[in-house]
């Protein structure tokens, strides 16, 4: 799938609004028992599955799904075709981001993929000795006390008092 264009960017929909994507898997041959499904992950990391309807004409055959997703937004997608609860097959994973279809044709993975999320890391410095020394000192969790002290009930009362 080719990056979009930002000169045919839908200027209607701002980005992050949600949006239907329709979803197309081609060439594709189910046999009996076994189930298509297309799985996602957002870019939290949160894993979503959905369930593939055939779709025939008389040219071709077409397995397609409508999804509601956050428009212009980076996800990871792969179809999975599975048998009795086990993924018998997989396509490799691939990253897009979300316009209003998406559309490949089957090519079977030799390898099952999981479903790689990647976040940075803040790196943390391993002691204080290698720690930046022009850094803000930090103070430690035993000596740090809250903001205020939460007395629920006596403000439960107090609030009360006041109403009566």
């Amino acid at each position: 799938m080719s990056n979009v264009n930002p000169l045919f960017v839908d200027s209607t929909k701002p980005i992050g609004d949600k949006v239907v994507t329709n979803v197309e898997l081609l060439h594709v041959t189910l046999q009996s028992g076994e189930s298509l499904f297309f799985e996602l992950t957002d870019e939290f990391g949160f894993v979503q599955r959905f369930a593939m309807k055939l779709l025939e004409t008389k040219k071709s055959a077409k397995y397609t799904a409508e999804v509601w997703l956050k428009y212009q937004h980076q996800i990871q997608y792969r179809f999975l075709i599975v048998a009795e609860g086990v993924e018998t097959q997989t396509s490799a994973t691939r990253e897009v981001c979300v316009g209003h279809i998406i559309s490949e044709k089957w090519e079977p993975c030799t390898e099952p993929q999981l479903i790689k999320t990647t976040k940075a890391k803040r790196a943390k410095p391993k002691s204080p000795a290698t720690a930046d020394k022009n850094a803000a000192p930090t103070i430690k969790a035993k000596s740090a006390k809250p903001l205020y002290e939460p007395h629920l009930v006596d403000q439960i009362k107090s609030l009360f008092d006041d109403l009566l």
